[in-house]
């Protein structure tokens, strides 16, 4: 009996030993690898391949990429050429770039000196510091540079003058008291993202310091960082300007014509290299200071980086900066675009890892789920100390989300300028799967794949290229944050849901062109046969004054899809006599609407034609009076050249 116990014990000993044994080396198996050394080889094996393959498989023109630690440049590489006919290399530190959206950190840090020297007060409607009003609307609040520089002033979506053509800026100020958009979000209460608004901030540094914006940059920022390739002056210097990498959209197309001039120049207008980058980014690291310069107390930089108390779980906006995630980590900087350069800047705070990158062009973007390659994650990924999964750790169920399907749109929108119409073509549809993952597509076309963003919290959505979703819930108002990309999405009212929208339109310009196609083939087939249209004047002075009205609708949907083709430069004074014509023609077709439908009437009443001519024209007023609807209710019909 003892024998056979003691033979059961060390079956029992040996199993548990050897499953103990198997366990851990399941584990060590498993063990996440430890996170790559940061130094220039290892990183120049993870950056190289993934801009080699932007470069020679996707026609990417140019870019640069710049890693640095607190004390030091790591890495710094240009890949592809800044002039490709001339076969000029794009280098780090002798060729210029345009950050774009992040020159509005410099506004901030600047905005922020100022506040340090007791000259500016966040708090302080702005109206005390400018030579021109920025109205309160009712029930609204002042502006302050508190609101501005988080996005929180509420102003409308403004293009008109963004980009310019000629060498030389309009000064700031007189251009943003004739552009000053209309306050959308009056109440301080919503984050809609505004290059007019940090404009207007820059402006206010303008004034308060009695310097130009560039210059005061200049001498309190850049000089003081030693980054001597960097400049807000436009043109740029006779010493800079052979630098400047040409603007391409890809390798295989010409650049643009002329210098992007950006008249709102504090939220866009910085040029330099990337080892200038560089040198910022680590200043923003060292808390304000670089090698014995200081551009801002830590106690301000503090302030400006910090979470507010409505922080989400994948980021936030402070003042300027943006606390997003990349690959899970935290991390603090901006992104920027222009017309050719897509920036973005990062730091990973307590990681000791910061990394700028900008792209000359977008190469070839095939779907909306083909992005521009993005170093940073890859550096998280594979640089950084490995994170938990918290997926996995979770032991209970998520509660139901199938209540936030529905269609979205940006707070960053116009409505009363004909440029509601790009906030219709933007709006976002979000379906929500059996697992409670979202599918979020563009709503004006259903049949595209989307992006599917994984559910890894309540209310927390993961998809590619660090995106984020954030559902806050608040009610009736709640809505989606993509912190990443500075995106903000309120829920559609019925009324100005493109799924229902679209198909009507669509079907009405269908009935519109097959009309007007058909008109003149209609007209040489009666001649032939000899056969007039009615022996009635005034039935034949109804039946062209229809065709006339849906000519107007024809001439205007063309304008529209010309509009929305052009370069942003064109947006300017010289397309005001083009826009009060494509005004005066939409107007005619709002205002026509009214006579087709009751000629239509007329018709049936006095049995004019025969019946399929009749149900011809009920077609063509339903056609005419959808149209008339979308002209006034998306601004098409418009009256202002302030856009």
């Amino acid at each position: 009996m003892c024998s056979v116990r003691a033979a059961r014990f060390l079956r029992f000993a040996f199993a548990l030993a050897f499953g103990l044994t198997a366990a851990r080396a399941a584990a060590e198996s498993a063990a996440p690898p430890e996170p790559l050394a940061l130094t220039d080889a290892n990183l120049a094996s993870v950056i190289d391949p993934l801009m080699a393959n932007w470069i020679d498989e996707r026609k990417g023109p140019g870019a640069v990429v710049v890693v640095v630690k607190r004390d030091a440049t790591v890495f710094a590489k240009g890949y592809g050429f800044s002039d490709i006919e001339a076969k000029t290399p794009f280098t780090a530190d002798a060729t210029l770039v345009r950050p774009g959206s992040i020159s509005k950190l410099f506004t901030g840090i600047a905005v922020m000196q100022l506040v340090d020297a007791g000259k500016l007060d966040l708090d302080r409607d702005v109206n005390n510091y400018i030579d021109f009003t920025i109205p309160m609307p009712e029930g609204g609040v002042p502006v302050t540079l508190r609101r501005l520089l988080t996005h929180r002033a509420g102003f409308e979506e403004h293009v008109k003058g963004l980009f310019s053509n000629s060498r030389e800026p309009a000064p700031l100020g007189p251009w943003l008291a004739k552009n000053l958009p209309r306050r959308l979000f009056p109440q301080g209460d919503v984050e809609a993202y505004s290059n007019y608004g940090v404009a207007l901030a820059g402006y206010v540094v303008e004034r308060v310091s009695g310097e130009p914006f560039a210059a005061y940059v200049q001498q309190h920022i850049l000089d003081p960082l030693g980054m001597r390739h960097s400049t807000f002056r436009q043109p740029l210097p006779d010493d800079l300007a052979p630098l400047m990498a040409k603007a391409y959209r890809a390798s295989d197309k010409p650049p643009l014509p002329s210098f992007e001039t950006i008249i709102m120049a504090p939220a866009g207008a910085l040029s330099a290299t990337g080892t200038d980058m560089g040198r910022f980014l680590r200043a923003l690291m060292n808390d304000g200071e670089l090698d014995g310069a200081r551009i801002l107390s830590k106690a301000r930089l503090d302030e400006m980086m910090m979470a507010p108390s409505d922080a989400t779980p994948a980021g936030y906006l402070g003042l300027v900066f943006f606390g997003d995630k990349v690959a899970g980590y935290d991390a603090i900087g901006h992104a920027g675009a222009t017309m050719a350069f897509f920036s973005d800047l990062k730091f990973f705070p307590g990681q000791d890892i910061g990394v700028f990158v900008s792209r000359d062009g977008l190469g070839e973007i095939k779907s909306l789920n083909d992005t521009l390659p993005n170093p940073a994650n890859v550096i998280a990924r594979q640089f950084l100390p490995k994170l938990p999964d918290a997926a996995s750790a979770r032991t209970t169920p998520l509660p139901d989300n199938a209540n936030i399907a529905g269609i979205y749109h940006l707070t960053r929108r116009a409505e009363s300028t004909w440029l509601r119409m790009g906030d219709f073509l933007a709006e976002r549809a979000v379906k929500v799967d059996s697992a409670g993952n979202l599918n979020v597509f563009l709503a004006v076309w259903p049949f595209s794949g989307g992006s599917t963003f994984k559910r890894v919290d309540q209310n927390l959505y993961e998809g590619s290229a660090n995106a984020h979703l954030v559902f806050v819930e608040a009610g009736t108002e709640s809505y989606f944050v993509e912190p990443s990309a500075r995106l903000q999405l309120q829920r559609v009212p019925w009324f100005l849901d493109v799924q229902w929208i679209m198909p009507a339109l669509l079907a009405s310009i269908v009935v519109v062109l097959l009309t007007l196609i058909c008109w003149p083939i209609a007209a040489l087939w009666r001649y032939w046969r000899k056969k007039p249209w009615g022996k009635d004047r005034g039935d034949r002075r109804k039946f062209l004054a229809v065709r006339l009205v849906l000519l107007a609708d024809a001439a205007v949907v063309v304008a529209i899809a010309v509009f929305f083709t052009m370069p942003a430069t064109v947006y300017s004074e010289a397309l005001d006599p083009p826009m009060l014509v494509f005004y005066a023609l939409a107007w005619l077709g709002v205002l026509g609407a009214i006579p087709t439908v009751w000629s239509t009437v007329q018709f049936w009443r006095n049995g004019v034609g025969g019946r399929w001519s009749r149900i011809h024209h009920s077609l063509i007023a339903a056609s005419s009076t959808m149209v008339a609807w979308f002209f006034v209710v998306f601004r098409v019909a418009g009256t202002t050249l302030n856009y």
